[in-house]
């Protein structure tokens, strides 16, 4: 079987980053347990796993059934977990292949290059070290100090001094408001899904449109909410924790 490619640099998200200087690759992976080898996704709630992007919107949700079907993008998300659970470093090793490969064509291309590590998942990697050439015990944020990387999360751990060029914002699973509150009053951003519409102020917190872009370390560093809109034909129709929908009393106060 062919080794899948790594990153997506033509999905309709990463495409949003030419208009702001950048080549935006994204790499996605099976999500939660669906790769059938491991739990790519640790801090998942239920809600967000039936409504996860990585399965149900985009090229992924192109079957025809939506829940036990499969498709290229699919099988193909699939075998990366299966090779990253396979040897953790060894993929690595061939991410910081890609990498390379990747700021290579972003100079050519004038731009600056920004990295999503999970685009489905929930992977920490700062914590896979591995060798690559002469250097060792090194992180794909060590090798590409000049690199942006970003990040969403639901490990309250990862929101603990990351690397300096890695951006994360922390996502409200339906569950965990009370460590969203906490981190924005800190000044850290979180992401939150809104079913009918972005308010201007949510909980107190001024809320700015996700989904102009994929850059998250060009938001406002001052705790904001970052609103998304539902992906996919499921997520747009569901009732979920995940996804907030009761909020017309902050709509018009705002």
């Amino acid at each position: 079987m062919p080794l899948p490619k790594l990153f997506s640099t033509d999905s309709a998200k990463a495409i949003k980053a030419d208009a702001f200087g950048y080549l935006n690759a994204i790499h996605y992976m099976a999500p939660h347990t669906s790769g059938g080898v491991g739990n790519l996704c640790a801090g998942a709630s239920p809600e967000c796993i039936a409504a996860c992007l990585g399965k149900y919107s985009g090229q992924a949700a192109m079957v025809a059934d939506l829940e036990n079907g499969t498709n290229s993008v699919r099988e193909s998300r699939k075998r990366k977990a299966e090779l990253f659970f396979e040897d953790p470093k060894a993929y690595c090793v061939r991410m910081a292949d890609d990498i390379g490969k990747l700021y290579v064509k972003a100079v050519k291309l004038e731009k600056l290059l920004c990295i999503r590590p999970n685009g489905s998942q929930d992977v920490p990697w700062e914590r896979i070290r591995f060798d690559y050439g002469t250097l060792h015990n090194v992180t794909i944020f060590e090798l590409f100090p000049l690199v942006q990387f970003v990040d969403y999360t639901k490990l309250p751990e990862r929101m603990i001094a990351p690397p300096a060029n890695l951006h994360l914002t922390f996502s409200f699973s339906g569950h965990n408001w009370a460590m969203c509150e906490k981190l924005l009053k800190l000044g850290r951003n979180v992401a939150v899904i809104f079913g009918e519409g972005l308010p201007e102020v949510y909980q107190g917190h001024m809320v700015i449109n996700g989904d102009l872009h994929d850059l998250r370390h060009l938001d406002p560093r001052t705790g904001v909410i970052v609103g998304l809109s539902p992906k996919g034909r499921k997520a747009k129709a569901m009732q979920s924790a995940f996804i907030i929908r009761d909020y017309s009393e902050m709509k018009e106060a705002a």
